[in-house]
């Protein structure tokens, strides 16, 4: 190639630069593709001038670069056919994916990763040109998986099958994606039984244990795409009681953390939600699997396992969270909160759990959340720990608070000690829905603005939290009341409505079109009382108002008309308070 115009490094660069450019190199694509291949091979010999690594990162970047060329949306033309015909020279007569996944164990950790980053975008090419999965890749990945220790080309194996994967559901290519979880369902599955062993041993290398629960996630949210008895999806849950134990156990606590965030997510049903940009629930997590989850989070919190869990300092700019005297790592805690609350939900909605074991192990998610800072002011009121751990994540905040609403709902009957209410029990529980409901509202500043954003948006479960505590309170308005009072003496009444709102929706315009009769009185009665409940009723008739009005200029995104008869109904039965 020199004796054709130039060094290797001198073609290379050219290329790189027509490739930014969107311009044709000055060779042809066999030229081109010969280039590259010299390039990805020459790290292999070390020469005088010491640039043989960067010819080879500059070469497998570039064999990245060609394919984004070639499958761009706009790709047409004289200039994107040349890419075209380059890569095609490369896969077909040149061989290259079998020389980059060589590459996959190399010693140059910048090698190894533009490696496994450009057969990747190969392997994605020939899947969306042939629908076929490169012979070669598919090999070095079985290879690797069943029997590789781990380190550089486990590594990059495990990089790979993911990045794959994630952009083929990202893409939503059911076909593909069904080819690929048949492909490495043995091996896989082979790869995290070695990994993550029945006997509950710590995790290995951080890398690949980090790379191994990467995959996890995504097979877990690959479900609805997958064959019939294919395991890869179910992984994730199969072995849950060895990821509840690397919580405790692993070695590192980053990687302990991601197990903590991959259980969590598995027990919302929202694995790949921060890889894949979704929302909503993985549909193909059926409520087997979520029992065999939560059935391991209970043999665990029954022998202890929250004692053993390490929960380090949130770090900031400036110092710790500890040096702050706040808790400890939120995110930690919030994921390890969530798996505990919604185990225990799934438990007692399947009758899998009783009063007895919701009650102690909620019990001991409190106390472990007391000891790694989560104080609320009234020390002997755990209803207050659940509201201050989420009052910093709003999706977080409402799965929480409906996951335990939905545990006092079923144990209400068990709870009840006498003929008034439950809701004392609950207390004891930390489960009493009034009493979360109102935290909720301290947390926004009783400010109604804030909740319409959560109804209008899709990011959270608020309106079904709200509907089915809505329904609740029109049957218990005495443990309303009480739960108002119980705030009101330890000095938690809520803050003034009015505090940091996301959108002005303008509610200065008094047109209230579509509100019932009587509501004058309701509007004239509402919040004239400074207490908590006069507070929390004035909230719940500003909130309905603006719904009512909004719903009325048909510029609410949804029919509310059920939710307006239940506030309405709310509101004339706390109105008599």
């Amino acid at each position: 190639m020199a004796s054709a115009g130039g060094s290797l490094m001198d073609v290379l660069c050219e290329v790189y630069e027509c490739s930014v450019n969107a311009t044709r190199p000055s060779r042809t694509p066999a030229e081109v593709a010969r280039a590259i291949v010299s390039g990805v091979r020459a790290h292999e010999t070390a020469g005088p001038h010491g640039n043989e690594t960067d010819a080879s990162c500059l070469a497998l970047t570039l064999i990245g670069r060609m394919v984004a060329r070639a499958t761009a949306p706009a790709a047409h033309g004289r200039v994107a056919g040349f890419y075209r015909d380059a890569v095609e020279v490369l896969l077909q007569d040149l061989d290259v994916v079998s020389q980059m996944v060589a590459k996959f164990g190399c010693e140059e950790q910048m090698v190894s990763h533009l490696a496994a980053k450009s057969a990747s975008a190969c392997v994605l090419y020939r899947l969306q040109v042939s629908g076929v999965v490169s012979p070669a890749w598919h090999q070095t990945c079985q290879r690797a998986l069943l029997s590789s220790p781990a380190g550089p080309e486990l590594d990059s194996v495990l990089w790979s099958l993911t990045r794959v994967l994630q952009k083929l559901l990202q893409d939503n290519r059911q076909e593909p994606v069904r080819m690929l979880l048949m492909a490495f369902d043995t091996s896989v599955s082979a790869s995290t039984s070695r990994f993550l062993p029945a006997d509950r041993s710590p995790l290995g290398a951080p890398d690949t244990s980090c790379l191994l629960l990467d995959l996890l996630e995504l097979l877990t949210a690959s479900g609805s795409a997958a064959p019939a008895g294919t395991r890869g999806p179910k992984l994730t849950y199969i072995h849950a009681a060895a990821l509840i134990a690397a919580v405790s156990r692993a070695p590192h606590y980053f990687v302990s953390k991601r197990a903590a965030l991959l259980l969590k997510r598995a027990a919302l049903r929202k694995a790949g939600e921060d890889w894949l940009g979704a929302s909503g629930e993985n549909a193909a997590s059926d409520a087997s699997d979520i029992g065999v989850l939560a059935a391991a989070v209970s043999d665990a919190l029954a022998a202890g396992w929250l004692t053993s869990v390490r929960v380090e300092s949130a770090r900031f700019f400036g110092g710790t969270s500890a040096a702050r005297g706040g808790p400890g790592d939120s995110v930690m805690l919030r994921a390890l909160g969530l798996l505990v609350i919604k185990s225990v939900q799934h438990r007692v909605v399947s009758a899998a759990a009783g009063a007895a074991e919701a009650g102690g192990h909620l019990g001991s998610l409190w106390r472990f959340l007391r000891q790694k800072g989560v104080r609320p002011t009234d020390t002997d009121h755990d209803c207050g720990v659940l509201p201050l751990l989420f009052s910093e994540q709003d999706d977080d905040m409402m799965e929480a608070a409906k996951a335990a609403l939905v545990i006092f709902l079923h144990l209400r009957d068990d709870w009840r000690q006498d003929d008034s209410a439950p809701v004392r029990a609950s207390c004891v529980a930390g489960c009493n829905p009034h009493c979360h409901f109102l935290f909720l509202l301290g947390a926004v500043s009783a400010d109604h603005r804030i909740l319409l954003d959560f109804l209008i948006s899709t990011e959270t479960c608020f309106l079904d939290y709200l509907v089915r505590y809505l329904r609740y309170l029109r049957t218990d308005r005495r443990g309303f009341a009480a739960s108002c009072r119980r705030l009101d003496a330890g000095g938690r009444s809520l803050a003034p409505s009015g505090g940091c709102r996301l959108v002005d929706y303008d509610d200065s315009d008094e047109e209230a079109s579509g509100d019932s009769p009587g509501s004058e009185r309701l509007r004239s009665n509402a919040g004239a009382s400074d207490d908590t409940l006069g507070r929390a009723l004035g909230c719940l008739v500003r909130l309905r108002r603006m719904l009512a009005r909004l719903q009325n200029k048909n510029l609410f995104p949804y029919k509310a008309d059920s939710l307006l008869k239940l506030l309405t109904q709310v509101i004339q039965l706390l109105n008599a308070d």
